[in-house]
């Protein structure tokens, strides 16, 4: 039973998460929304983190089913991928190593604010 718990509480967050979406409009997935509101909760300490740890491992364990239907869904559009190929990996390889950069940047600045000795 405390599993159905767990789930009503991380499905409750999602659900909110929608609905503020959808009345105010925001430019955010509603299941970004509820997750961010999750996380502010597990901070802020209104939901124990053992209140939802088992079904986030649950969850996390098994995430591999959830890549099944937009890999699947993938499959229709391999005609315009085919055609916009080119369009599509370039800007995909380029935001990969921006991302790194900028990540690996990110990571030194706090790494020498904090004066943390990396060299071993």
């Amino acid at each position: 039973m405390h599993l159905l718990k767990q789930f009503f509480i991380v499905m409750f967050m999602l659900f909110l998460g929608t609905i503020l979406s959808d009345f105010l409009h925001i430019p955010i997935p509603g299941n970004v929304i509820g997750m961010a509101l999750l996380c502010i909760s597990l901070i802020t300490g209104t939901v124990k983190l053992k209140d939802v740890e088992e079904i986030a491992n649950l969850f996390l364990n098994n995430l591999a089913i959830f890549f099944i239907c937009p890999s699947v869904g993938i499959m229709l559009y391999f005609d315009i991928i085919k055609v916009k190929f080119i369009a599509i990996v370039i800007p995909t390889i380029l935001s990969i190593f921006i991302g790194l950069g900028i990540t690996g940047k990110i990571v030194e600045i706090i790494v020498n604010r904090k004066g943390v000795d990396t060299d071993g």
